[in-house]
Parts: C-alpha cells; structure tokens; sequence
C-alpha cells in the first residue's frame, strides 16, 4: 500500500531552508554557544527566547558569519553555509536586522535602503524602493530625512526595510522591540506578521517572550548557550517552566 503524499507544509519541514546542528561558537576560551541545533521551516516564522547573556545575539552572529563557528554545521536550503563569509551569505539571502537598528545616521532613508539592496540590479532596487515604501509610507514621505533624525520606531522600520532591499530568503530580526514604546512594539510585531504572511522565512530573536511566543508558529528557549526547550509557540506559552522563567506569570 502506497504512503499518502505529503502537505507542503510537512514538505518544508522535512526539508528545512535554514537547518543548524551541533553548534558552538567562543569567545576566547568562554564558550558562548554549546551543541545548539535548531530548524526553521521555508515560510515559517520561528522564534527564540531567553534572558540577557543566554547567547542569543551570538547565534545570530554566527548564523550570519559574523563569528565563525568553533564546531558543528549551519546549512541554508541544503548548502552548508558555516565557512562562508558573510558577504555570500546576504547572496544567499540570509539578512539580519541588527540589535540596535545600526541606521546609518548622517544618511538619508533613501540612502540607507539603497545600501540595503548593494547586491541588487538598479532594476531590482528601484522595484525594491517601491515595495518598501508601500509597506512603510511614513518612509516615503521623509525619505530625503537623515535617518539619525527619526524616532527609535521609525529607525526600526527603516532597518526592517533596508533588509528587505536584499531580498532575504531568510529574515534574522535581532531585538526588533528593544527601547520602543508599547504602541511602536504593537506597529513592529504587526509587522512581522505581514512579512510572514507574504511568505518570507523569519527567525525572531526576542526578549519579550510574550509577544513573540505570541506571533510564532515554533519556538526555541535559549539558556547560557544551549536550547533547553522547543516546540509549538503556543504550546511553550503555556508551559510552567516558561511562565514562570520569561513570561512573569
């Protein structure tokens, strides 16, 4: 008896676009990250958690090349990526949105977008200016402004946008909340919902554990360098050992 065929969904998780085994990373001789390894799903929205100093920005990092991996492998729709640099890992499609926003200030918006999309065709940027201005408008309408002018959460949007220019197959958003009002952190997980929705692969590292367990399809918890937990995002949200550790309940 033939096996029924699979979902697509089941598909992409069987075949992961971004797949992470055994990972370690030093600073040093201190080891930051120990045997982490995690999938992300292509079209999935994917979080992880944890408190300050768990080692979550450093994943990010290494997942980006920014910090080599001492061991273990990172592959990106099956190409073992962990020794590229990370100029050809934005080629590959694996952009980060930065802790910090990291604006360029002396530059205008427009500017800062059009560093954003530097591997792409002038075609392809100006297609790209078009699609970011129409998710952000508020852009569009300051666009000749210095980006060290704008608000935290303008800043943030435009560091979201500047990543779009790349056409990421894969989205690493670092922080997106941190130092933003209740209302601004509302507008950028909103956000993040859109992008999801319009099929981009997004990895959440976030410190207000609730709202992206609330956004997320999977989750990870990060503890001093390894994943002490994963599964469903709602099904972590409820667990005992999450409340009472990240969600203050």
């Amino acid at each position: 008896m033939s096996s029924p065929p699979i979902s697509a969904r089941e598909a992409a998780i069987a075949e992961p676009l971004l797949e992470v085994q055994g990972l370690e990373a030093r600073y040093g001789p201190i080891r930051a990250l120990a045997d982490v390894s995690l999938a992300i799903a292509d079209g999935g929205l994917v979080t992880l958690i944890g408190g300050n100093g768990a080692g979550k920005t450093t994943l990010l990092r290494v997942l980006s090349g920014l910090l080599p991996a001492a061991a273990g492998t990172i592959r990106l729709a099956g190409q073992d990526i962990t020794a590229l640099a990370a100029s050809a890992r934005v080629r590959l499609g694996l952009i980060q949105v930065p802790e910090g926003r990291q604006v360029l200030a002396p530059l205008s918006i427009e500017d800062n977008l059009l560093l954003g999309g530097y591997t792409r065709t002038r075609r392809e940027q100006a297609e790209g200016l078009e699609q970011a201005y129409a998710m952000f408008p508020a852009l569009e309408q300051r666009r000749r402004t210095a980006a060290g002018l704008l608000s935290g959460g303008q800043q943030q949007m435009l560091a979201i946008a500047r990543a779009l220019m790349a056409k990421p197959r894969l989205l690493l958003l670092d922080e997106p909340s941190m130092g933003l009002s209740p209302i601004l952190v509302d507008e950028v997980f909103e956000t993040i919902v859109r992008l999801a929705a319009a099929g981009t692969t997004v990895f959440v590292v976030e410190q207000n554990a609730f709202r992206a367990l609330s956004i997320a399809e999977h989750a990870y918890v990060l503890e001093a360098g390894r994943i002490i937990l994963e599964g469903a995002a709602g099904a972590l949200k409820s667990d005992h050992r999450v409340r009472e550790a990240y969600l203050g309940l």
